[in-house]
């Protein structure tokens, strides 16, 4: 059980996040983005997609400080106290256990292979993904003092083991070669910020499992900004210079490349782990309000979705990557969306509504997952997001419009029922 006090500094909120950002995903964004960007559009892209998740990220981050909610419990007003769990809750676990799996299975490939090359051990990656996946979600069930401190010691480690590959991979290679490269194929700089936007969505939408501990709404925008603006446009950067040095978008071929295995394992099973405590933790906070748990029971459901996706990784679902991405990245921002409008945008004061389902909610968050799933745009991640915020401020308001005329006698709550 966490006995976390709502006093975190906003150094500490972005030690989390800077922990959850120096992640596999952003290395991978970067040496999969490069294939089809110059390195200066790459880091465009970046500043430019991880700013607009950054935007509704705070604006969700100022009210769960205020009412110091998580996710799932921020959302029981405009989704209704079952719809919020059913949906947002069922969804967030779901799409826990999918990050939680492709990364443990990332480790155990890296740490399979480095095995084979150093030590000529032929090590299962089947064993090691098992291995690796239960150590990393025993951090996770401890609760978030123990995700803090495990970004405490393993952030500056990051740092200067990324640091030692990027001197040893450049070495006699200028930064105006690098700089010079040309992509094999082309994508426009809007179609890769909604890649990015998508890709990275869920953690905004997750953000007030951690940022509802800070001292005040303002540490924990400053804290989030500190922590995952720097290093997301570095590991981003990072991963498209390597990327190009080594002729690869194969994130683990990569590090094996550069010729220090036992380096390039701890980078890679470094960073899997401070991302993947965050997807166990966030993950079980979603299961226990999905199955309308008490928070003492919190550790238990962290674990469930920690071995559940330490299966996936056995099973190997780094194949199926991109199929992942692209559910999660139409599910999941245009929740945020429906948030934001309903707190910013409707007339409602209170701190949430008991109902069991706000249809209008739901509706719109449906409207934004068929944006994404429906039309073929190179931002439709993003209108997701801004089609479910405006459905939901749009039906309300016509709702109000038509009780006021008289036409039905719906009370203020009849909306979320």
């Amino acid at each position: 059980m966490d006995n976390t006090e709502n006093n975190e500094s906003w150094y500490s909120i972005a030690g989390i996040w800077f922990g959850c950002i120096a992640s596999m995903p952003a290395l991978l964004i970067g040496s999969t983005l490069i294939v089809s960007l110059t390195l200066y559009e790459a880091i465009l892209v970046a500043i430019l997609g991880y700013s607009f998740v950054l935007v509704f990220l705070s604006l969700l981050s100022v009210k769960s400080v205020n009412y110091r909610l998580n996710a799932v419990q921020l959302a029981e007003r405009s989704f209704g106290y079952t719809g919020s769990k059913v949906i947002v809750g069922l969804i967030i676990g779901i799409a826990s256990m999918i990050w939680f799996g492709i990364q443990t299975n990332i480790a155990g490939i890296s740490f399979s292979k480095v095995m084979l090359e150093v030590f000529d051990i032929s090590f299962s990656v089947n064993v090691s993904s098992l291995l690796w996946g239960i150590i990393m979600v025993l951090t996770a069930v401890f609760g978030f003092k123990y995700v803090k401190w495990l970004n405490f010691i393993a952030v500056p480690s990051i740092l200067i083991l990324i640091i030692f590959s990027l001197i040893v991979t450049l070495d006699g290679i200028s930064f105006a070669e690098i700089f010079a490269y040309k992509p094999e194929s082309k994508m426009s700089i809007i179609k890769a910020v909604g890649i990015v936007v998508g890709l990275i969505a869920v953690g905004g939408v997750i953000s007030p499992d951690y940022n509802r501990f800070a001292k005040t709404p303002r540490t924990a925008v400053i804290g989030s900004v500190v922590g995952m603006l720097p290093a997301a446009v570095a590991f981003l950067t990072i991963g498209a210079i390597l990327a190009i040095v080594k002729g690869t978008h194969d994130i683990v071929e990569i590090f094996a490349r550069i010729g220090y295995p036992i380096i390039a394992m701890s980078i890679l099973i470094l960073v899997t782990w401070t991302s993947n405590v965050m997807s166990a933790y966030s993950g079980g906070l979603g299961l226990n309000s999905t199955f309308h748990l008490s928070e003492k029971y919190r550790p238990y459901t962290t674990l469930i979705v920690g071995l559940v996706g330490t299966l996936l990784g056995v099973l190997g679902i780094i194949d199926k990557f991109t199929d992942v991405a692209i559910i999660l990245s139409a599910m999941i921002p245009p929740i945020a969306g429906v948030i934001i409008a309903d707190y910013y945008f409707g007339k409602t004061k209170i701190k949430k509504i008991n109902a069991s389902f706000n249809w209008i909610g739901i509706v719109s968050w449906i409207s934004g997952v068929s944006i994404v799933f429906l039309f073929e745009s190179d931002v439709k991640n993003i209108l997701g997001i801004v089609v479910s915020g405006f459905f939901y401020w749009f039906m309300g308001f016509l709702k109000k419009r038509i009780t006021r005329i008289g036409y039905f006698n719906w009370s203020r709550d009849d909306m979320y029922n």
